[in-house]
């Protein structure tokens, strides 16, 4: 079996190859397909393939569109996608009992089944549903039904003994069965979910009332308790380094005088989440290209001849807490401006699997408040729902609708004011910043005009719950803990707002510039250094704060660049230079500190296995390249080392590209750094793995059944080139050509180790051989290895 070695962190080797022992469900498909046709009454259009079993597909209208998608994408990742609809019904331990992970890599985590069933039964409901799909128009439900019968066509095909050989994993399994246009609306609901109520699966799951009289002595004490609060966990994916990096850059920074735009979303290479590559063209309505994250039936993130656009995750929150004040006696009530309220209760029943295959019920009672559900937060060290207070949870995009109707009207936009004008009608975007160009427009478009609850600075002194809001928000800045005892604590209104409770586009920071915009995580407060947005709620985002390595090292490329400081030519942005330059592989952190590092912790006196470290790091050339050889020592020490006070010169908001910088010599540091220096090699040379080793000796894409070494590294590091780059593209619009662009999709189309295309796209993106996309009909044509017209 491969191993699976992430620098920095030895641990992992164990975690991933227990990825790969469970296994199940990771397969799909890819390439091929049926050439049978039946006579088209609803549904018909024609997928063409071209290299890496891209997918493009041509249709009469929208339902044509999204069948071809749903045939297509099932072809190539049938059993990710099957089990997925399990998950997203509630069924999971009705096939796979209660307690296996109801994912290994995806937005709502990996909770156990049982704990999964109930969230997506109490959160995604009937009652979700039906508001949702309501509230779609008519071309976004045709798109739906197109994709729901297309899928299902190829399930029928398979459970007919189809394309045999493929989808091993689920082919015969009990859970392979068609969808209904619900189930598609279920999941695209749970993707809205990603940055909020889905991050909280377990503790919504879990959150119940206490027997009377029950309450801890602590719960009685309204004097703050000790919090164990990682900031950490309040991100999407409940964890650091799920992300992305952007730029884009106006006519000023160019060499052709015209706009370019880069796409490099860190994202899940494996599991229902990951993106898919995917082209849509309906003659003179629409031809849009880019990548949706799976199982939805538009493009997310593309390019057509007018516009291209970029996502990075977007660090405004889409929920805020609530504490609430319990009526005395009766846990399940609570008191709002005065009156007693009861919670909903909703009962829900599981069917879940045992031992001997046997099915038993298991019912449990969840609850709402008029907030939203309710939260158990005891983990992190917040008080237990007891008989005096009790924490719930408001989530803005389980009111939002609109996100999928503005990812669809932006498939069809014509100019970059379209783009923009689009984003501020619907302010439906759910937990993602965007940057976009426009063919012929001199300007790159920053945005991070999204759904966010109206909690401005203003309200807070007044509307943190006592003792422990101040607290919370000290921790995870910007999270507001509210007073739920009074309704003057809910979200403001907002005249502009496109929904209640949330802010409108004007409350809402973007930038329009000649220049150039970028975003690796950080807020939209540096998305160009020269022109800071500043004045915005804090639960939007942070300003004049220190950014992360990664963020500076973004910067540092794109101003390196235009001061020609990088060592290639010119001093202007261009598609061939960017495409090398976020691949390059540099590690800031070791640009910033190694030689200073290495003077404190190496010495003659040293075990033998230091001194060779240090003549590796010394020799090292601080890249994460696949023939670099001491990028995973580097990597596994900094993994151990403390940040905080760790450089002689501290953040410097007037230079927050530079500072800080320096390395502080105090006792401490130096005694912090030896330490983790000492453990690091240890530790690598207890397992192993040669200190003087290349990168690519050690470090393999997380590609189950495969060995493909893989460069790059983790953006706590400094690395722009992340080790979960999935979809790339870099786009322009060359004057009087079609839009051209360059892209990877590392992962490939497909989950499935018995399609032809399973490992091509990731082989080329580690050899770095960009795809130059094929957009026109020439040029489909000319790179076609497939075609098949489907149609019921």
């Amino acid at each position: 079996m491969p191993q699976y070695v992430q620098p920095g962190n030895l641990a992992r080797l164990g975690v991933i190859t227990s990825i790969l022992a469970l296994g199940a469900c990771l397969g799909g498909g890819g390439g091929g397909g049926s050439s049978s046709s039946e006579p088209s009454t609803r549904f018909s259009a024609t997928i063409e393939r071209t290299t890496y079993g891209i997918p493009h597909i041509t249709a009469d209208d929208y339902a044509g569109a999204g069948y071809g998608h749903g045939y297509a994408i099932a072809e190539d990742n049938l059993c990710v996608l099957a089990d997925a609809f399990i998950t997203y019904r509630g069924e999971r331990s009705q096939y796979f009992g209660p307690d296996a992970p109801a994912s290994l890599a995806s937005t709502f985590g990996s909770p156990p089944n049982l704990e999964a069933d109930f969230f997506f039964r109490f959160i995604v409901n009937d009652e979700a549903v039906t508001r949702f799909r309501d509230d779609q128009n008519q071309d976004v439900r045709d798109l739906v039904s197109g994709f729901t019968a297309g899928y299902n066509r190829y399930v029928r095909e398979i459970l007919d003994d189809g394309h045999a050989g493929r989808h091993a994993d689920c082919r015969n399994q009990p859970w392979l069965a068609e969808i209904s246009e619900d189930d598609l609306m279920r999941r695209l609901i749970a993707l809205n979910l990603s940055a909020s109520s889905a991050n909280w699966v377990e503790e919504i799951a879990s959150a119940q009332p206490p027997a009377v009289g029950a309450a801890s002595l602590r719960m009685r004490s309204r004097s703050a308790p000790e919090l164990d609060i990682d900031p950490q966990r309040f991100k999407l994916g409940r964890k650091e380094g799920i992300g992305s990096n952007t730029f884009a850059f106006g006519s000023d920074t160019t060499e052709t005088g015209r706009s370019l735009l880069l796409a490099n979303p860190h994202w899940y290479p494996i599991g229902i989440d990951r993106f898919y590559q995917v082209h849509m063209t309906i003659p003179g309505e629409m031809d849009i290209s880019g990548a949706s994250i799976m199982g939805s039936p538009m493009v997310q993130m593309g390019f057509n001849d007018h516009i291209a656009w970029a996502h990075t995750v977007s660090t405004a929150y889409r929920f805020t807490l609530f504490e609430l004040q319990m009526v005395p006696g009766d846990p399940t009530r609570y008191v709002l401006d005065g009156e007693e309220r009861a919670l909903e209760a909703t009962e829900l029943t599981v069917q879940v699997r045992q031992p001997d295959d046997s099915l038993v019920p298991v019912s449990r009672t969840l609850y709402r408040s008029v907030y939203g559900p309710m939260i158990n937060l005891s983990a992190m060290g917040l008080p237990a729902w007891g008989e005096e207070r009790a924490f719930t949870l408001r989530d803005v995009n389980l009111e939002n609708t609109r996100a999928f109707q503005n990812f669809f009207a932006w498939n069809t936009a014509e100019s970059l004011d379209e783009f923009y004008g689009i984003i501020q009608q619907y302010v439906g975007i759910p937990w993602v910043n965007t940057t976009a160009i426009g063919r012929d427009d001199d300007r790159a478009l920053y945005s991070d005009i999204t759904a966010v609850p109206n909690v401005p600075d203003s309200m807070l002194a007044d509307c943190l719950a006592q003792p422990l809001g101040p607290i919370v928000i000290e921790v995870v800045p910007g999270l507001p803990l509210l007073d739920g005892s009074r309704s003057a604590c809910n979200w403001r209104s907002d005249p502009d707002s496109r929904q209640p409770g949330a802010f409108g586009p004007g409350n809402l920071p973007s930038l329009l510039t000649t220049d150039y915009v970028v975003n690796m995580n950080d807020s939209y407060w540096l998305s160009n250094p020269q022109q800071p947005l500043t004045g915005y709620a804090g639960i939007i985002g942070q300003e004049e704060y220190q950014q992360s390595l990664r963020s500076r090292m973004g910067h540092t490329l794109v101003l390196d660049r235009l001061n020609g400081a990088d060592g290639l030519n010119g001093h202007l942005a261009s598609s061939e230079n960017i495409r090398e330059i976020s691949l390059n592989n540099r590690v800031y952190s070791a640009e910033l500190l190694k030689d200073e590092i290495l003077a404190q912790v190496c010495s003659d006196s040293a075990p033998d296995t230091e001194q060779q470290a240090c003549q590796v790091l010394g020799a090292w050339n601080n890249t994460g390249e696949i023939d670099a050889v001491g990028a995973h020592v580097w990597s596994a020490f900094w993994s151990k080392v403390r940040t905080s006070d760790l450089y002689a010169t501290p953040f410097d908001a007037a230079d927050p590209v530079n500072t800080p910088n320096g390395l502080n010599t105090s006792a401490d540091n130096l005694e912090m750094l030896r330490t983790a220096f000492s453990e690091a090699v240890a530790e690598l040379v207890d397992a192993g793995i040669a200190l003087d080793a290349q990168l690519g000796e050690v470090q393999f894409y997380l590609k189950p059944g495969t060995q493909i070494p893989q460069f790059g590294g983790e953006g706590s590091e400094g690395y722009f080139t992340v080790l979960r780059n999935s979809y790339m593209h870099v786009v322009d619009f060359p004057e009087g050509e079609p839009v051209r662009a360059w892209t990877f999709l590392t992962h490939g189309v497909t989950s499935d180790p018995a399609s032809p295309h399973y490992t091509e796209y990731t082989e080329a993106y580690l050899d770095k051989d960009w795809h130059l996309f094929p957009y026109t009909r020439e040029q489909i044509e000319a790179a076609r290895i497939s075609s098949i017209d489907i149609s019921e």
